[in-house]
């Protein structure tokens, strides 16, 4: 018998050494007491020990083996949840040791999709794999690498080692999933990946009903080989389940697989992807997780796909108000208002929106990093979007997106050489024709040479959705500003104020009066850039395209209400880091 030093809780597990409420160390204590929950160890080892669950009145239970869960045959009941949780608690107090004690050194996870013996339930074991690291995520003790590094191993076949080697993570759990006659079957494996030695494996033979059980199971164990030492808070979340409904769950795991969330859905994809959410609360209506993604999904539709359909962002209030109401804690809900708030809809409330990752962050601490990046930089805090930058890397660091939030935070502030020696540490190479380049050239003063980018690019067609404001501000630049002014005009009719880029296009329109020295309507523009979600101090302060217009009144009154501004931003943001 164990006694923890600090509570004087008692632990019939001898292999423990930590207290699982406060993370005490536990010393050898009275063995007078016999365990309620779980027998002691079989001479078999830890992984084998066996869990006795209290029986009814008439019932005959023997003792089952805690890797060998048997699932109710219909919905999750709860008198049968209650089972369920003793057994979670069997495993929660088994061994959090591995066979040589080397757990110190894992400080990331990689949770790989099941493989599906069939390929048409692969959202299944997507699904397992999200759900895991969700809730090991959400303890904040270990950088778990998220569902979007992931995802190109479903169609991959590459063995768990090599794949952890990718991900550059300590830990790899790897599994199977197959569905037969009603009842789930799947196994699982945790591996180190230094010397690919187990910390930990299992199988279950459960009804499909019960996956809710597999995720539990698993994610504790997980916690538990880690040695992560959880306060009441975190265990709780480590065992949240968000619906006990079946159906509602096995839609909800479709949309998680058919989602895209990196902004990038295209309406086809996204639209398929609120069927699936909106059939998920249609079968739970109290499923909170589902309403927010749902929420969350409407945003990305609002700001990304259709922004001048305002019909999405009364659906996502209506969503998020929902989720509110039955689980504040979760992330996607800040997610999802961050990202109106960050609109048109809600009037360019970019410190607002920043607050909402920043509670996202709370919630979950793996999510946001680009997001608040991005937002950092346009408010001129660069400093900051650099941070978040290094713990989005931290995180994945295979992101292909965080390396476009590099270039991005580089571009944002006009800083031209940092931006080029990025990108050609990204992709080996110089930059390739397009507006980037473009607008490399021209705040480099090589005007000629990206005349000749202009021409070889038009030559390409019209795709290059960056080109005819580019091709302003060159012309702007050559002294051509009849024709820039014209360029620019045509570009701003055709993006309306809730296009996420409107604010880009007003300040090329500044900068095309600041060149002229027309500092009144450079300053009206100016302002109009900072009131749509693009108060860049540090961008206006350096960028030459405005030094013709820095002595005029305008512009320094303009510039003393940025300076108070990104001042606030800082006292701000910069606590709590």
């Amino acid at each position: 018998m164990k006694l923890c030093t600090k509570c004087g809780r008692r632990y019939p597990d001898e292999t423990l050494n930590f207290c699982l409420d406060d993370g005490a160390e536990l010393v050898y204590g009275p063995t007078d007491e016999k365990p309620t929950l779980i027998a002691p160890l079989s001479s078999r080892g830890p992984d084998q020990a066996t869990a006795i669950l209290p029986s009814k009145p008439g019932a005959n239970l023997a003792p089952t083996r805690a890797n060998r869960i048997t699932g109710n045959k219909g919905l999750l009941l709860t008198a049968v949840a209650g089972v369920l949780l003793l057994i979670v608690l069997g495993v929660w107090f088994r061994s959090w040791r591995s066979d040589d004690g080397r757990t110190d050194e894992i400080h990331s996870l990689a949770v790989l999709p099941l493989r599906s013996l069939d390929a048409g339930d692969n959202y299944l074991g997507f699904g397992i794999a999200d759900a895991v690291i969700r809730r090991i995520s959400q303890t904040g003790k270990v950088a778990v690498r998220p569902i979007s590094a992931v995802r190109p191993y479903l169609t991959q076949d590459t063995d768990a080692l090599t794949a952890v080697k990718q991900l550059n993570a300590d830990a790899v759990l790897e599994g199977t999933v197959q569905r037969a006659d009603g009842r789930l079957r799947v196994g699982v494996n945790l591996l180190r990946a230094s010397d690919g030695a187990s910390l930990w494996s299992d199988s279950f033979d459960l009804a499909m009903t019960d996956v809710f059980t597999v995720q539990d199971t698993v994610s504790r164990e997980i916690a538990a080989r880690l040695r992560l030492r959880l306060d009441p808070s975190q265990q709780s979340r480590l065992a949240k389940q968000y619906t006990s409904n079946p159906v509602a769950y096995e839609y909800y795991l479709k949309g998680i697989y058919n989602s895209d969330t990196t902004g990038n859905q295209s309406k086809e994809q996204a639209t398929t992807t609120i069927d699936l959410y909106k059939k998920a609360v249609e079968a739970d209506p109290d499923f909170a997780l589902a309403h927010a993604q749902l929420a969350y999904t409407y945003a990305q539709m609002a700001t990304f796909v259709e922004p001048t359909n305002s019909a999405w962002a009364d659906r996502v209030k209506a969503e998020v108000d929902i989720a509110q109401r039955q689980d504040p804690q979760l992330a996607e809900i800040h997610l999802a208002r961050s990202l109106m708030l960050w609109s048109g809809y809600e009037g360019f409330q970019i410190e607002a929106a920043i607050r909402e990752l920043r509670l996202a962050q709370q919630s979950n601490p793996s999510v946001g990093h680009d997001e608040l990046a991005e937002l950092y930089a346009h408010c001129g805090l660069e400093d900051l979007a650099e941070r978040e930058l290094l713990r989005a890397y931290e995180i994945d660091p295979t992101s292909e997106s965080l390396q476009g939030a590099k270039l991005l935070n580089y571009w944002l502030g006009g800083r031209y050489d940092e931006w080029f020696d990025e990108y050609r540490n990204q992709f080996g190479h110089d930059p390739d024709p397009d507006g980037y380049l473009i607008w490399y050239l021209i705040g480099k003063g090589r005007l000629d040479e990206a005349q000749r980018t202009v021409a070889e690019v038009t030559k390409g067609g019209p795709n290059e959705q960056y080109l005819p404001r580019q091709k302003a501000m060159l012309d702007a630049r050559l002294g051509k500003f009849s024709e820039a002014e014209s360029e620019i005009q045509d570009v701003l009719r055709t993006t309306p104020i809730q296009n996420p880029t409107y604010h880009h296009v007003t300040y090329y329109l500044a900068s095309i009066y600041a060149l002229q020295g027309k500092s009144s309507d450079a300053a009206i523009w100016l302002k109009k850039t900072a009131d749509t979600g693009f108060p860049n101090y540090a961008l206006f302060e350096r960028d030459h395209n405005l030094d013709r217009i820095r002595q005029a009144p305008e512009f320094i009154h303009f510039m003393t209400e940025m300076k108070s501004l990104n001042a606030a931003y800082r006292s701000e943001f910069s606590t709590g880091l």
